[in-house]
Formats: C-alpha cells, structure tokens, sequence
C-alpha cells in the first residue's frame, strides 16, 4: 500500500514538475518573439511581462510608456510584452505619420476589451476598431460640428459663473482648496447637461451622487487599476471569465440614466440643444444624405456613456492643472488676467480673441499630456518602410504622447511652462507629429472643438475672479498618481484661490 502511495506521489510531482517545465519552455519561447525576428525590445519578466512598474504601483501607466520611449528613443521602435501580449511602441516620428494617416487602414483596429452583451456600456467609440468604428464614426463626427458647438455655449457659461460663485463661497472659509474635487462640480455640470440633458447644481445631492458614479470609473484606486488594466490588456481574462471593467452599480445607474431621458423625451415630444439629441435622432432613423441611420438603445447608451469618459475626468483634470501652472508661473498668470480683464463679459466673440488663453492651453496640454500614451491594434501584417522588420497582425501598437511632448529635441527645456511656443510666430515650427493631445489620423478626437470651448470657457471665467498662489501643500516637484489611468497629482492639488472681487 505504502509502495502504490509512494509510486503514485512520484508520477504526481512527475507530472507537475513536467507541466511547470513545458510552460517555463512555453513562455520563454513566447518572449524570444521580438529576438528571433531581430526587432529592438525590452527585455521581459517571465509571466508579467513588462509591466512589473505598473503591477508594484511604482509608476502609472502613462510613465511606463514615457520611460520607455526616454530609454529608447534613438530607435525607430521598439517591443515589449504586456503580460503575454506582444506589443511596439513606435518612436520615430515618420513611421508614426505612416501608421497613424499614411498607412491607417493597416493600423484602424482597437485592442480595449468590450462586451456588448454583459456590458453594453462598454461598446463606445473610444473601444470599437475595423469598420465598426468607421460606421459608428460617421454617426458621431456631425455632433461635434463648429455651429451645434457654439450652441452649447450657453451651457458651458452657465456652468462656469455658477462654479466661480461656489469657489467664492468656498474661499471665504478655506485659506487653501484640493482642487481636483472642486473642479469636478464644473465637469458634472456640464457632462450632466451635455450628455443627459438634466440640469444639476453643482451643489446639490444630484452633483454628488453623479461624481460618485464617475468616480468610481476614475477615482486612482486598486478597483479602478483593476479594471482599467482588464479594459486596457486584459481583454482576454475579461471575456474569458465574463469579468466587469465597469462596476455594475455604475454601468446601471448611467444606462438607465440614458435609458429613461431618451423615453421621456420620446414620450413628451421634448427637444433640447446638446449631445443627446441628436443620438435620438439616429435612433428614429436620422438620414445622413439618402441612407436612413438607426442607432439601438444600448448603443445611444454607450455613447452618452463615453461623453462621460471624455468629458469628465478631462475637464476637470486641465482645470486642475492649469490653475497649478498658474501658481508656479505667476509672469503667465499676470498676462492671463489682462486679458480676460480686457473684456466686460466673456461671450463666444470676447472667449474667441483671447489668444494667449488659447497659447497657454495648448502648453498645458503639452506639459502636461491628459492621456499620454495612445494605442492602435495591427490588423494586417506591416512592413516597416526601410528596415527587414514586420509588425504582425494582431499586434499592439503603442505611441507615447507624453515623451513626444517632454522630449529636449522637440521641445526645449520640456518641464518649463511657456506659452509663447505656441504663439503665430513659433507655432509653425513645431515638428510634425510631435504635438498630439488629441490624437493624430482618422482617430483624432472629434469632440477636440467642443473640449476646447468646454475648458476655455471655464478658465476665463474662473480668472477673471481669482488669483491663484502656491498653499504649504502645493505639489512641487510634480508627482503624477501611480493609480490613475489619467492626470492626478499625487496627494492631491492643493492650492489657494484668492477672490479678485474682495480685494
């Protein structure tokens, strides 16, 4: 009996040691990808890949993606593994113009995990490729157009005065202010009004239980890195197990949120000049030329859905941040001030000829890049113009923003605030395909217009009423959160906001 025990154990340990062998074989075969094909990589930690700096929270995605451009950055490209996923991230700026507009329709899938039946939500925009994205894309772009723009005005300054006149109640009784959460009052202001039609004072329960549903989308925690590392190279494990990227509380409270605006517009004949109308218009077989449109429910969804994504967390972080800049750079913040100054209100017109407002933005999204990485999926082979290397199909393919936007070369003295490099004089000058904070291609941003308008409005506003100055708790240097997916101070953004108007 003992004997049968111990032959039995033998062919057991046999057995497993022969399994854990063939896998060791398995993946170190899977991470000679790049070496047998002779292409640059970074090499890989067995299992992990290279994402140990993100897995152990010592750097955020973002700075992951930065960091290897930085040690790279002679190179044409270069591959690295996402656990097992091969992945390049491409370095030189005329390959980057080949595979994102040159050579696009080689480049045009997504690699965002999505699960329109679990997740609905989950099947926006921002997640689709191939001729999903193209359909879907034609549907959205004439949102966006420069006069539906324009009309939304008064909903972005309408938000922004009521937000000035929180921030002064709040100043009378704080000597210092954490920003980020502040600023998230404008954000849901104007996704709420824009993408749902409702309006919600920035102070009211309504505003708190719509960031909280945001948040926790955004919010730099273990859950949001969770799923956001799921939803980004996970997509496998996800549809696997049938795993959530987004919590179900939230995926419910934002469909049905879509759901019943759309039937109560439907059902009381009700019209309104923002986002949602015009996908409620697709959904009842909109026409686009002689071609009727139709747009499901769960679709509309997802779309408002991504309002939310992109319009939210967004918002709020280049509020955020541009009033850090502000602070640090007091000779910028002077010459900002004359010219919202300069006017006696600030309308569509007076907002359009504020052209250093419109410099420093633009530095703000430089320095400080809201998604600073962007990615593409390879959907059929690709030879690399000029060298023996092939980006198979599949392929994920990575390009940082971020390190285009702080490298020395393309931009002197990178961690310095200057607006001037965007003046009309030095704005041409700027090397192609080295400035990107909206995406480059036939995937650039098409909401860009409406986020400029969006975020300009609200910092005109907020500087024509207050002066911003550094607090004991003013992050400096800047340290970005490892958690977050986008822009966030670590410890918070701590400033003080004095009121011009008490002065």
């Amino acid at each position: 009996m003992a004997t049968n025990a111990a032959w039995f154990l033998g062919y057991f340990l046999l057995a497993v040691f022969s399994l854990l062998s063939l896998l060791y074989l398995y993946v170190a075969s899977a991470f000679k990808y790049f070496e047998k094909r002779r292409i640059p990589y970074e090499p890989a930690t067995f299992a992990i890949g290279n994402l140990w700096p993100v897995l152990s929270m010592k750097k955020s995605y973002n700075d992951f993606v930065f960091d290897l451009y930085k040690k790279h950055r002679t190179k044409k490209l270069v591959g690295i593994f996402q656990f097992f996923r091969k992945s390049v991230l491409i370095i030189d700026r005329e390959l980057l113009r080949s595979v994102l507009v040159r050579d696009f329709q080689y480049f045009d899938g997504k690699s965002l995990h999505y699960n329109k039946e679990l997740e609905p939500l989950t099947a926006h925009l921002f997640s689709l490729g191939g001729q999903q994205w193209k359909v879907l894309r034609a549907k959205i772009t004439p949102l966006f157009s420069s006069n539906k723009t324009k009309g939304m005005f008064p909903i972005f300054i309408d938000a922004a005065h009521k937000l000035s006149e929180y921030v002064s109640q709040i100043t009378e009784k704080n000597d210092e202010i954490e920003c980020k959460d502040l600023f998230t009052r404008f954000s849901v202001d104007v996704t709420t009004s824009t993408a749902f039609g409702l309006d919600i004072d920035v102070a009211s329960d309504k505003a708190a239980t719509f960031k909280e549903m945001a948040g926790s989308i955004f919010s730099p925690s273990l859950g949001s890195m969770y799923r956001n590392s799921l939803w980004f190279y996970g997509g496998f494990i996800a549809k696997t197990f049938n795993l959530r990227i987004i919590p179900k509380k939230t995926h419910d409270f934002f469909f049905n949120l879509a759901k019943d605006t759309v039937e109560y517009r439907e059902t009381n004949g009700n019209n309104r000049n923002d986002l949602l109308q015009p996908l409620i218009e697709l959904k009842q077989g909109a026409k686009s030329g002689d071609e009727g449109i139709n747009m499901t429910i769960e679709e509309l969804a997802a779309q408002a859905y991504m309002f939310v994504l992109a319009g939210y967390e967004t918002t709020s972080t280049a509020l955020n941040f541009f009033l850090y800049e502000m602070a640090m750079n007091p000779e910028v913040q002077e010459r900002i001030h004359a010219e919202v100054d300069a006017v006696e209100e600030i309308t569509y017109d007076t907002l359009a000829g504020m052209e250093y407002l419109d410099m420093a933005l633009d530095e703000l999204h430089r320095k400080h890049a809201q998604l600073g990485f962007l990615s593409r999926t390879c959907t059929k082979d690709y030879q690399v113009p000029g060298t023996d290397y092939v980006i198979e199909r599949g392929t994920e393919v990575l390009v940082s923003v971020q390190g285009l936007h702080k490298d020395p070369e393309l931009f002197p003295e990178p961690e310095r605030f200057i607006p001037e490099r965007f003046s009309k004089e030095n704005k041409g000058k700027i090397k192609p395909f080295s400035y990107m904070p909206y995406g480059e291609g036939p995937r650039y941003c098409a909401g860009q217009r409406f986020a400029q308008l969006m975020v300009k409005t609200g910092l005109a506003v907020m500087m024509k009423r207050f002066s911003v100055q550094t607090s004991p708790r003013t992050p400096n240097p800047m340290r970005y959160d490892p958690l977050a997916i986008t822009l966030a101070a670590a410890g918070g953004m701590w400033l003080r906001l004095v009121d011009r108007q008490r002065v």
